[in-house]
């Protein structure tokens, strides 16, 4: 016989607790249940197979003898059965309610681990949202301290820029705006003349030309005497007296303009008879058309010299130059005729010519510089703008991360000047 407990599933049992009696079925899972039924059951069948086979086989020996007693015994046998079965039934009716009450026990333990487990993740939720809550606070005010630095940045940057071109082109507008002056009065007398010059008249044009050379001259020797001569009057176009600071006079340079579509040698001639009759030292002819063959922008025929009329100023120049320095001669020398003749005969020279050239050539080269000067300092100052601007950049986003790390401890950081002053 296996080692098993066979009890009725009917059988009452008593809590030792409570003391309250219920029956064995009600006290343990009914899976239990059912397997200890059906172990019980079928234990109780081959018993019960069992002893009838062992009854039979003894009343089929002993019946004739033992009839009366085998079946007292059998009784007997039958009697401690059922004691026996009603004893498993009170067994399996204890181990019910005892199973029972702790499942019960065990489900009232789960459900209070797990009330408090819901409790304490209610309460880590609530404050949780307020965490958040407080890091969206956070972070609006963040951002919009952020709008209000990248303004005031801005603002800031806008000016120290401004600040920096305006010193970086002090002297730059200053040689810019004396320029621009001469270009606005050359620019009024060029309006002048092609307002003229729209009249179609050849007379009208030569005395624009006239009239360009009259500004022109004026313009550049604010101390000397520039005399046009009047309309319909016998003589060159403008007398130009050469003076010093002191008002001395150094000599008379005698100015004749033509404009016309082709050259004529008599202009030569009459030009030197304009200057015999003012007494004049050097004549020029300005001219927009020369001698065939002449491509020089400006040369010495029969003591006079041919200019076209944007050498004008060069020219003019290097002549009062001369008028000045013998002057100075004059003063020093003076009634020293010999002198005087070797310098007209300088100023008719090859020389002299060679040298005027020279001037002019040199004047016209130092513009060209200049302007390449212009340009490359613009160039330079457009680049270290760009350089400041991304040293200024980089410093502040530094600033910014430092105060994001720092949320905001770092007050002094809004107050950096060196950080604005770099900008």
């Amino acid at each position: 016989m296996s080692n098993k407990i066979i009890i009725n599933s009917t059988e009452s049992i008593t809590c030792p607790h409570c003391e309250q009696s219920f029956a064995l079925k009600d006290a343990i899972a009914h899976q239990l249940i059912e397997k200890h039924e059906s172990d019980y059951q079928s234990m109780v069948n081959k018993e019960m197979a069992s002893m009838r086979a062992s009854a039979l086989k003894e009343a089929e020996k002993v019946a004739a003898k033992d009839y009366q007693k085998t079946i007292a015994e059998l009784s007997d046998k039958l009697s401690q059965s059922n004691e026996f079965t009603e004893t498993l039934k009170l067994r399996i009716q204890a181990e019910k309610k005892n199973v029972e009450e702790q499942v019960r026990e065990s489900m009232q333990l789960d459900a209070q681990t797990l009330k408090d487990s819901l409790a304490a993740k209610d309460e880590q939720l609530a404050q949780f949202r307020e965490e958040e809550l407080e890091l969206r606070k956070q972070k609006q005010a963040l951002e919009e301290r952020q709008k209000n630095a990248d303004v005031e940045l801005a603002r800031k940057l806008d000016q120290e820029k401004l600040t920096i071109s305006n010193q970086l082109s002090d002297d730059f507008k200053l040689k810019e705006a004396e320029w621009r002056k001469k270009i606005d009065d050359a620019s009024k007398a060029n309006d002048d003349l092609k307002r003229k010059l729209d009249q179609g008249s050849q007379q009208l044009q030569g005395e624009v030309l006239e009239l360009e050379l009259e500004t022109e001259l004026a313009t550049l020797y604010p101390l000397d005497d520039i005399d046009p001569v009047k309309k319909g009057a016998n003589g060159a176009d403008v007398l130009h007296t050469v003076r010093l600071r002191s008002g001395s006079a150094c000599g008379k340079i005698v100015w004749e303009t033509k404009r016309a579509a082709n050259w004529s040698n008599g202009w030569v001639t009459k030009l030197k008879t304009d200057m015999q009759q003012v007494s004049g030292d050097i004549g020029v002819l300005v001219s927009t058309v020369f001698p065939a063959g002449v491509n020089e922008p400006f040369y010495e025929q029969d003591g006079i010299w041919l200019v076209k009329p944007n050498f004008v100023k060069s020219v003019s120049q290097a002549l009062r130059t001369v008028l000045t320095e013998a002057q100075r001669q004059r003063a020093v020398s003076a009634g020293k005729n010999e002198q005087m003749e070797a310098l007209y005969d300088y100023v008719c020279s090859t020389q002299f010519v060679q040298r005027i050239k020279a001037v002019v050539e040199h004047q016209e080269q130092m513009r060209l510089e200049l302007e390449k000067e212009k340009s490359a300092m613009q160039r330079i100052w457009k680049k270290r703008e760009g350089q400041i601007g991304g040293i200024t950049n980089q410093m502040m986003s530094i600033c910014g991360e430092l105060q994001g790390l720092s949320h905001g401890s770092m007050p002094l950081l809004d107050e950096i000047s060196p950080l604005d002053q770099v900008s």
